[in-house]
């Protein structure tokens, strides 16, 4: 199995994991936050296809947005179809960039900074790990928001 599959399914099952729970969240739910300091709902889904676009930028040697940036392109972030409509754009994005690299492309060392902590503190990784690296930072913030939705009282083992 080459590199490409592997990082596609990776992607692929973390978003199904995503679109789970973004079924079970609506508009109302959006700023909600289960106590003050933590991101809402809705930003939660902005940290995650905020995150992507900024690896991808980087991977592809385009400049990457600021956080500002990306929040001021952000047109409805309290409006769930939106942000569901702009995780697709994203991934679809993501999606055609990892087609476009080769296999030995996927095994380059990335243009990444150790700084970045996508770069596991390591000198250098390769892009493929980069990659892998969005699906893990999707699932840690879709863990959050399955938590979120449990502390509200819908429990994820009743799904």
């Amino acid at each position: 199995m080459d590199e490409r599959t592997l990082i596609v399914a990776r992607l692929n099952t973390v978003r199904r994991d995503l679109e789970e729970v973004v079924g079970r969240l609506d508009d109302e739910m959006m700023p909600w936050a289960p106590r003050g300091g933590m991101r809402g709902i809705g930003d939660q889904l902005v940290e995650i296809l905020g995150t992507e676009i900024q690896n991808i930028a980087k991977l592809k040697g385009e400049a990457v947005p600021t956080w500002e940036e990306i929040d001021a392109s952000i047109a409805d972030p309290l409006s769930l179809s939106y942000l569901r409509k702009r995780l697709e754009e994203t991934r679809r994005e993501t999606l055609c960039y990892i087609e476009s690299v080769s296999e030995a492309g996927l095994k380059a060392v990335a243009p990444i900074p150790p700084e970045w902590f996508e770069a596991m503190g390591l000198p250098e990784v390769p892009v493929g790990e980069v990659l892998r690296w969005i699906a893990q930072h999707e699932w840690y913030h879709t863990g959050q928001l399955i938590s979120y939705l449990w502390f509200r009282g819908d429990d994820p083992y009743n799904w």
